[in-house]
């Protein structure tokens, strides 16, 4: 039956499905998270324990972005092209894509310096942890190449609807309202020092959007949003340490 769907029927039935378990997964973590009596709380416990131990998270997360989008490539229900993989203007690409970075970059950094400086004591959030890291710019690449990945594949049927323009910020859109829909989201959105992940990735969002509009490039957008995240926050992690040397008292 899928066989006999339209081209574009079946990447829109695969991008609602793709974002409905995001939604139904997220639901139930959230709802597991507190510990449970009984049995089944004691087995839900050791489930969350040793998932915690194995890094069950850091190998799900990858496999959810990156296995969905190569599913429908590899069954055609989705082309490079619709994905941004196959655009070879890279010259005029890489151009726009370098001036487009240093202005959302000037823009991105006033914004969290004003907002930083509303902070007492610094602003420290989970990614800002990643640069204490060795190999903190893998941990940056690594999010963008699965949040561009993910945010590929959903706008991909939106360009067939409503055309390279419009349809990529229905993309976004339809992220944000799954983004929206998940408990996880909405109570971080709400606690000082882990909404600023949140708003960072969702500015981030908008920017390489706005640059796919006009390179169509997944690349490109991979590479700014990769930049962009280490520059804001290498910008957080400066004004932290400032904060702290800033607080020690001098002495006599």
């Amino acid at each position: 039956m899928i066989l006999s769907l339209t081209y574009s029927t079946r990447l829109v039935l695969a991008v609602v499905g793709y974002l409905s378990a995001y939604v139904v997964g997220n639901g139930v973590a959230w709802r597991l998270r507190t510990p449970r009596r009984g049995r089944v709380g004691q087995a839900l416990d050791s489930v969350r324990l040793w998932g915690n131990k194995l890094w069950l998270v850091e190998l799900l997360r990858p496999t959810y972005y990156l296995i969905p989008p190569y599913v429908v490539l590899r069954f055609g229900w989705a082309s490079p092209s619709d994905l941004g993989l196959a655009n070879p203007n890279w010259i005029s690409g890489l151009g726009l894509a370098a001036a487009f970075g240093v202005v959302s970059l000037v823009f991105l950094a006033l914004l969290w310096w004003q907002y930083v400086q509303l902070v007492p004591g610094g602003l420290q959030t989970q990614q800002t942890m990643w640069l204490d890291l060795p190999w903190r710019w893998a941990f940056a690449l690594r999010e963008a190449i699965l949040l561009e990945s993910w945010w590929a594949l959903v706008r991909s049927p939106m360009l067939m609807l409503a055309g390279p323009y419009f349809g990529v910020y229905l993309g976004l859109a339809a992220l944000f309202v799954t983004g929206l829909l998940s408990p996880r989201t909405r109570y971080e959105l709400a606690t000082p020092r882990l909404r600023e992940s949140i708003v960072l990735t969702a500015s981030l969002a908008v920017v390489t959007a706005t640059l796919y509009v006009f390179t169509h490039n997944l690349w490109l957008c991979i590479t700014l949003h990769f930049v962009l995240r280490m520059a804001i926050l290498q910008l957080l992690r400066h004004n932290k340490t400032r904060e702290a040397l800033g607080g020690e008292e001098t002495p006599a």
